[in-house]
């Protein structure tokens, strides 16, 4: 739940599943016996009562503010109140990492801007933005904050730079990604067995991606991390170069039409090349997933005003029958009979008429798995040909990419 979404939408995936990871204490060592209350403070504000299943974006933005708030609050006493105990630096690295998730993604709509501010105000956020940063320097340099922490702290560094990369002119791109493998390069070194340096070195080979990297590059710059001393990049380098083929070929696929057929949970039979010479919204969903669920009054309004037109909708639902290896049959055909009916019935509540496909199996849905979905709403537009037009039209932007699609 990396391939296609902005981290945000990610982020309130993940949030919709689990709580907050709580980082395991190191030991105490040193630790101050009168630090556990405070402890204890901070762990339960890194573990909120969950956000409510039906809120909208504002109110979800509302709890994270506090979410926030209530981890900076508790992180900074015991920061303050217990400066030699060693757990000052895991309420530091969470401090500046729930931060800046939260506040890095309300900067794109006005509504999520509004609904933070009336928790968490501008200025506030900007105060705390220099308090964070001057921590996050004291923690790199600190000599009691282990290797895992630091490389967190210091890796904001390198989001930046690959930040800019992203958005650096073509001209510029080359320097701009030299700037990213070079900070890439100076973490390796310094943590050569830290398993975090996997995922930077994935985020690099992400930003060659965008930047148009070919296959061979991207394979021969895995072989080099893979070379690298230390393991931790020679235990990422297998996986991420199978990952990178996997991200090409789809890519490589989306030059194609879209090749899928399957009997939807209501029985209609679905083809998409039954479906060329119209537009078809391809959304990978389930009924568990907040913003899923905010994105459908746009998808009916739209079908309502193009169905006409040609325009269709196809529904690929993760929906999670909670199967396990150790099911009898007849325990997992209840299991999805039971999970299928959830879907049945809501799709039936909220008036969505297109077909949708169903198996239960979660995250390892078939046809998700296939088109590489870790996150989700994941929406494919495709054109009249049968191949992808694009996967980030969601909201106002789906509605402007249906017309255009349509040729209205």
């Amino acid at each position: 739940m990396n391939f296609l979404h902005l981290r945000f939408w990610f982020l309130f995936s993940v949030l919709a599943l689990v709580s907050p990871c709580v980082v395991a204490a190191e030991p105490l060592g040193k630790a101050e016996a009168s630090a556990d209350p405070d402890w204890a403070a901070f762990q339960q504000a890194m573990q909120p009562a969950p956000s409510p299943k039906d809120t909208d974006f504002s109110g979800r933005i509302r709890w994270g503010m506090m979410f926030v708030q209530g981890v900076l609050t508790t992180g900074q006493n015991f920061y303050e109140r217990h400066p030699t105990d060693p757990r000052r630096w895991d309420c530091v690295m969470q401090m500046v990492k729930q931060f800046g998730s939260w506040t890095g993604g309300i900067n794109g709509r006005e509504d999520g801007k509004k609904a933070a501010n009336a928790v968490f105000s501008e200025a506030a956020r900007a105060q705390w933005a220099i308090k964070l940063q001057a921590l996050r320097v004291a923690g790199i340099a600190a000599p009691d904050i282990s290797d895992t922490n630091r490389l967190i702290l210091e890796q904001e560094t390198l989001v930046g730079l690959r930040n800019l990369a992203g958005k650096a002119a073509p001209t510029e791109r080359v320097a701009a990604l030299a700037a990213v493998k070079a900070e890439v390069d100076r973490l390796a070194a310094k943590y050569p067995d830290e398993p975090l340096m996997g995922s930077l070195a994935s985020g690099y080979i992400k930003s060659m991606e965008r930047a148009g990297a070919t296959r061979e590059e991207i394979q021969a710059q895995w072989a080099a991390f893979a070379a690298y001393p230390g393991t931790a990049l020679a235990n990422a380098a297998p996986a991420g170069a199978r990952d990178a083929a996997a991200r090409q070929q789809l890519g490589d696929r989306a030059k194609l039409p879209i090749e899928l057929a399957f009997t939807a949970v209501d029985g209609r039979k679905v083809n998409l090349r039954d479906l060329r010479g119209k537009v078809v919204l391809m959304e990978f969903w389930a009924t568990w997933c907040a913003p899923c669920k905010e994105e459908i009054p746009n998808i009916k309004k739209i079908y309502a005003a193009y169905h006409d037109k040609g325009f269709e909708v196809v529904g690929i639902a993760l929906e999670n029958a909670r199967l396990a290896d150790t099911d009898t049959t007849d325990e997992r055909e209840k299991k999805l009979a039971k999970a299928r009916q959830v879907l049945v019935d809501f799709t039936a509540k909220q008036q969505m008429p297109w077909p949708q496909y169903f198996d239960g199996k979660y995250r390892q849905n078939t046809i998700a798995v296939d088109y590489l979905i870790n996150t989700i709403p994941a929406m494919f537009l495709i054109g009249k040909d049968g191949r992808i037009i694009t996967t980030h039209a969601r909201g106002p932007q789906l509605e402007a990419a249906v017309k255009a699609a349509l040729g209205l």
